[in-house]
C-alpha cells in the first residue's frame, strides 16, 4: 500500500513532503471489505442477539461440537463487544467440558457415541479459550488435550497414510465400544489438522506437527480436479474405495460438499496460522486453491451455499465457509472475489426474514423435532463463528 501511495505522490517531491503522505497512509484505518458500512452496523447488531441469545439459552448445550461452536462465538463475541458475561458463560462450559471428559481421554458426542470430528470442534473451544484463563485453568486444558491425543495414539486411530479414524459406536458408563477405524475426512482436519496442530504450538513436540501435516496431505489427496473435496466415510455409504456405485457417488461427492469444506477449511487454516513451518505453509496455501475456487464458483445467488434444505447436515454447516475464505483473503491473496462472496453472504443473513429461513434459532425458527431442533442449533452456532469473522477478520483463529 505504501510502495502505491509513493507512486501516487511526486517522484519530484522533497523527503520532506512524501513522507507525511506516507505516515497519514500508514495510520489510515483498514475498510473492512466483507461488509458495508451499514451492513456491518446490522451485522454487529445480529451478532450481539445472538451472543445474548447463547448466554441466555445455550449456556449448557448437552451435545458437545455445538456448544463448543456456540461458545467459540461468545469467545469471539467478548473479543469484539468486551462483555465479561460472554467470557465468564463460555469458561463455565469449558469446566463441563473437562468434566465430561472421561477416564480414558474420550468425550462422548451428547447423542450417544463417540466422533472425534465433534471431539475436535469441542476442543476448539479449550484452544479459543487459552490466552483468555489463568495459569491454572490453562495448564488443566492442556493437559485434557493431552490426554486425549495420547488416547488417540494407543487406540490406533491414527492410520499411516495420514488420516485419522472416525470414533467409537457406543459408550457404557466410561468405557468405550466398537472403534470405528474408518478414515474419515472430518476427523482429519478437526482432531488431526486443527488440535494437534494446536498440542505443537503449545508445546513444541514435532511429532504433534507431523501428525497435522500428514492428515491434511491425505485429505487434500483426495481433492478432484475441480476442487470438490469428498466426504469419506465408510460408516455412512460414503466409501473411497467402493466407485461406479451411483448411490456411493452421491454420498462421496455431493449430499455434504459444503459442509465439508467447511469442517476441512477450519483445520487448514489453523494448520497454516500456526504450524510454523514455512515449507509446509506454502505447500498447504498452494494445495487448497482449487477448493477455494470451486466454492467461489458454486456461490448460489443469494450469497448461501447448498441447495439441499434448511435442515440437511451439508447447509447447516455451510456458513462455516466464511471462516475459510475469510483465512484465504487475509493471509494467502486478497482477492476481491472472495470480499465479494462474503459480503454476499452478510447482506443475506442479515436480513431477519432470510435469518428464518436459513435457520436462526434466534429470529424465531422453531421445530417439532429434536432432529430438526439440532440442525438449527448447528446453523445458529456456525453462523455466529462466521459472524465474528466478517466484523474482525482472523478472531476465531488467534490462539
Amino acid at each position: 500500500m505504501l510502495r502505491n501511495l509513493a507512486a501516487r505522490c511526486s517522484a519530484g517531491l522533497l523527503t520532506v513532503i512524501l513522507f507525511p503522505c506516507l505516515l497519514h497512509a500508514a495510520h489510515r484505518p483498514r475498510r473492512d471489505p466483507f461488509c458495508s458500512q451499514a451492513d456491518c452496523r446490522a451485522t454487529r447488531r445480529l451478532l450481539r442477539n445472538l451472543c445474548n441469545f447463547i448466554v441466555k439459552k445455550k449456556s449448557r448445550f448437552p451435545t458437545i461440537y455445538i456448544g463448543g461452536y456456540y461458545m467459540r462465538t461468545l469467545v469471539a463475541g467478548y473479543q469484539i463487544f468486551h462483555d465479561p458475561r460472554y467470557l465468564a458463560t463460555a469458561v463455565a462450559y469449558s469446566h463441563y467440558l473437562l468434566r465430561r471428559q472421561m477416564p480414558n481421554g474420550f468425550w462422548a458426542t451428547g447423542y450417544g457415541p463417540v466422533y472425534l470430528a465433534d471431539t475436535g470442534s469441542a476442543l476448539g473451544l479449550l484452544v479459543a479459550l487459552y490466552p483468555h484463563v489463568d495459569r491454572k485453568q490453562q495448564q488443566q486444558y492442556l493437559e485434557a488435550v493431552r490426554r486425549y491425543v495420547s488416547s488417540l495414539e494407543r487406540s490406533h486411530m491414527i492410520h499411516s497414510g495420514g488420516a485419522l479414524g472416525t470414533g467409537w459406536k457406543h459408550t457404557q458408563g466410561n468405557r468405550v465400544i466398537g472403534p470405528i477405524y474408518d478414515h474419515y475426512t472430518l476427523s482429519s482436519a478437526l482432531t488431526g489438522g486443527e488440535i494437534f496442530t494446536w498440542m505443537y504450538d503449545r508445546t513444541r513436540q514435532d511429532t504433534y506437527r507431523e501428525v497435522a501435516y500428514h492428515a491434511l496431505r491425505w485429505i487434500l489427496s483426495t481433492m478432484r480436479s475441480d476442487g470438490n473435496i469428498p466426504y469419506i466415510l465408510r460408516l455412512e455409504g460414503a466409501n473411497w474405495n467402493e466407485r461406479g456405485n451411483p448411490k456411493n457417488e452421491y454420498n462421496l461427492w455431493h449430499k455434504s460438499t459444503y459442509g465439508t469444506s467447511a469442517y476441512v477449511g477450519e483445520g487448514i487454516l489453523s494448520f497454516d496460522l500456526h504450524c510454523a513451518n514455512p515449507a509446509w505453509q506454502a505447500w498447504i496455501e498452494k494445495a487448497v486453491q482449487p477448493n477455494i475456487e470451486f466454492l467461489l464458483r458454486t456461490q448460489l445467488p443469494n450469497g448461501t451455499w447448498s441447495k439441499l434444505g434448511r435442515t440437511s447436515w451439508d447447509r447447516t454447516r455451510s456458513p462455516g465457509i466464511i471462516n475459510y475464505l475469510i483465512w484465504d483473503y487475509e493471509h494467502v491473496k486478497a482477492d476481491p472475489r472472495i470480499a465479494q462472496a462474503v459480503r454476499r453472504f452478510d447482506a443475506f443473513i442479515v436480513s431477519p426474514q432470510n435469518g428464518r429461513s436459513f435457520g436462526l434459532l434466534n429470529d424465531g425458527a422453531r421445530a417439532n423435532t429434536k432432529v430438526r431442533i439440532n440442525a438449527f442449533n448447528t446453523v445458529t452456532s456456525l453462523t455466529g463463528y462466521a459472524l465474528a469473522d466478517i466484523l474482525s477478520p482472523g478472531v476465531t483463529s488467534r490462539w
